[in-house]
């Protein structure tokens, strides 16, 4: 898939084309569907974890707030639906797909074999407050175990920053929504430090894959390139 993808670049360029949004929907929601098989699929493997492993006093020092549940999953929806919606340019939409399917990968293999767990304050009923309902219902759905890296920070602030090279506005928009869902994560007591740094780390491995050959968010043409190497070159 990936080698097709580069191989479409420069014909993408030369023509100008546009990702469809049965091109963008399909396959951003076939990718969705990939990644929560295999991240609930780990999560709900028996797989001894520790809780020790990742945790810091400053991890234990953060505060516990149940109504910035709102900024995780439903940020976390938000930031995937508007990134496939929002993409324009062909190319830029199957480099970020490759860089996904990095992280997803990265990320499966963090899950697997980083096996800490989030000692989580795990809600009850009666909830005193709808946040705290919601956020029992995160809790019933997001295994513990999924920690390093987060997933959640990697895959919003990659597609972010990778939006904001297609459509500035709405990139930065979905980049306030990311930022915010990765203090999320940290205030409803579902990661640790280090996974968001993780996390973070990922974002940005990312955004360089699908951004390689490129200046200012655009295919550098082969011909610059090659004037570039020789300095000989007309300029």
């Amino acid at each position: 898939m990936m080698r097709a993808m580069n191989a479409a670049v420069p014909s993408q360029i030369a023509d100008g084309r546009l990702a469809t949004p049965a091109y963008r929907w399909s396959i951003g929601l076939f990718l969705a569907l990939v990644q929560s098989a295999i991240y609930f699929g780990i999560g709900h493997a028996h797989l001894q974890r520790s809780t020790e492993l990742l945790r810091t006093h400053l991890d234990d020092a953060l505060p516990f707030w149940p109504w910035t549940a709102w900024c995780y999953l439903p940020f976390y929806a938000a930031t995937f639906l508007i990134a496939i919606g929002g993409f324009r340019r062909r190319w830029l939409f199957d480099r970020t797909v490759q860089a996904v399917l990095i992280v997803m990968f990265l990320g499966a293999l963090g899950h697997l074999f980083v096996r800490a767990e989030y000692p989580r304050t795990v809600l009850y009923p009666p909830y005193p407050d709808l946040s705290s309902a919601f956020l029992a219902s995160v809790q019933h759905i997001d295994p513990p175990g999924n920690v390093f890296p987060s997933l959640h920070v990697a895959h919003t602030t990659m597609l972010s920053l990778l939006l904001i090279k297609d459509r500035p506005v709405l990139g930065r928009v979905a980049l306030v929504m990311a930022t915010m869902l990765a203090i999320s994560t940290l205030t409803t007591k579902q990661h640790f430090l280090a996974d968001v740094a993780s996390g973070y780390l990922l974002a940005f491995l990312g955004r360089a894959f699908a951004l390689r050959g490129t200046r200012g968010g655009f295919p550098i043409p082969a011909a610059a390139v090659a004037d570039d190497r020789n300095p000989l070159a007309p300029r």
